[in-house]
Order: C-alpha cells, then structure tokens, then sequence
C-alpha cells in the first residue's frame, strides 16, 4: 500500500470511531501546535494561510539528535470532501544562531513528502517520508490555556434544519440578534441568544483541543422547541468569537455556524 492510501485508509478507520459533528471543512482553520500525547517529545507546527499549511516537523535522528523539517502543503481536491494538505519536505541548513548571519551558509534539500489529511476538527493523520523511510501517526491539536468566551456579543446563527417531521419545515435559517456567553473554565459552558424570533439558551459542558472549543448538551427555546446540541470549532479572537453547532429539536435536525463581534 503506498503512502497516499495508507493515509485515506487510517483516515476513514479514525473517521468511523468520530462523529460526523466534528467533520473538518474548507473553512476550518489548521493553525495550531499538534502532537501524539502518547508520544510527548516531538509534535509539529502549523500555521495556515488560505489554502496552504506551513509545517515545522521537529523530531529527532537515528542517533537521538533533535533535528526538523518544514514543509508548505497546499489543499488537495478530494472527491469525498476530506480536507487535505500535501506538499514536499525539506530539511534546511545555515550558519549558527549566535553569529553573524552569512546567507551563503543557507541551504535545504528535498528529502520526500508530508501529508496532512483532517480527520475532524481537531485530529488528523500526519504522514511524511523522509530519505525513503516512511512515517505516519495519528496526531491532535495540543492544548495550553483554556479560551475565554466569557462576554456579550452581536450576530447570530445561520443554520439548515433537515429531516423534520413535516418536510415542509425543511432549509435554511438565518437569525441575528445578541449573544452572550458565559463559562467557567473547562466546568461549564451557556449560551443565550435573543433574535427576532426566539430567545434560546444552551447550556453544556466545555473541552478544549488546541485553541479550538467544544460544548455539548441541551437547550430550551421560549417558542417551546427544546433539545440537545454540540458547538465545536469554536474560535475567540480580539474581535468576537466563531463557531459550528450541529443539534437536534423537537422536529427537526439542524446543523449550521454562529458568530458575533464583540459589543
């Protein structure tokens, strides 16, 4: 099996054992520091821009030396709507840190490829070949700090409710209003959202992966519709916060992205 298949095979192995509420898109934003928690000692760098993911690999040699690799992959085309970054891996050489800079001493080679392939939101498969020697490992975003979504905001919630109960209850859902939230670390997590049609609250628990977020767990409306919900791919910025939900009424499935600035 070659590197490329052994790839899609272990990501739809780990894609059957996660649910569908934490799929990766397009829109999902890589950025982060990931590693295997099995295996502290190593991990990997990524920073994202657009449709390319700049990696720094940093692992160690055959003798135990630290050692690392940088990669720019950029976004493949996948027929089943997998996100996936390929590109090639080079290693780099130069003058040292503590002396005057002589671009002359600068010099890199190719030494294979790496793959990227999100798995979720927040796991993916890495793969990489380095002088023939083929790698791949399961890894995760790795977390810091706990984010901070406490505060009051203005946006709302766009949205697709699919298999109601009468079909005619089916599409899309646009719904701006205030939103404010409120959390205490990693114990809990509550969102109340006014709009012109309703004033919903959702309340759950809260877990974290890198900078990324995650809540689940029910909600009430003042209209009567009620259920359970998982936010995830939560991002809070200097400017408000982002995020996905998917969940289910008491009529519906929906499954859509919120937001707001900060007021």
């Amino acid at each position: 099996m070659n590197l490329g298949k052994l790839a899609k095979f272990l990501g739809a192995c780990a894609a059957s054992l996660v649910s569908a509420t934490g799929t990766a898109s397009d829109g999902t934003n890589f950025s982060d520091q990931w590693w295997n928690p099995n295996e502290s000692g190593w991990g990997i760098s990524v920073l994202q821009q657009a449709d390319v993911i700049f990696v720094d690999l940093f692992v160690y040699d055959t003798a135990g030396n630290p050692t690392w690799f940088t990669a720019a992959a950029t976004q493949q085309s996948d027929p089943f709507g997998r996100v996936t970054f390929t590109g090639d891996l080079n290693q780099t050489s130069g003058p040292w840190f503590g002396g005057v800079f002589n671009p002359a001493f600068v010099g890199y080679r190719k030494v294979g490829t790496l793959t990227f392939d999100a798995v979720t939101v927040d796991t993916a498969n890495l793969t990489y070949v380095v002088d023939g020697v083929a790698v791949s490992k399961p890894i995760t975003r790795q977390l810091w700090k706990f984010e901070n979504f406490n505060g009051n905001y203005y946006g709302g919630f766009t949205y697709d409710f699919t298999q109601c109960a009468n079909s005619a209850n089916n599409g899309h859902v646009e719904e701006l209003g205030t939103v404010a939230i409120s959390q205490a670390g990693n114990a809990s997590f509550t969102i109340s959202a006014q709009t012109s049609a309703h004033t919903c609250t959702f309340s759950g628990d809260y877990s974290q992966a890198g900078h990324m977020g995650t809540s689940q767990g029910t909600f009430g409306c003042t209209d009567g519709l009620a259920g359970t919900y998982t936010a995830f791919e939560m991002e809070r910025t200097g400017n408000g916060m982002t995020g996905r939900i998917n969940g289910q009424d008491n009529f519906c499935n929906f499954s859509g992205r919120f937001g707001g600035l900060q007021r």
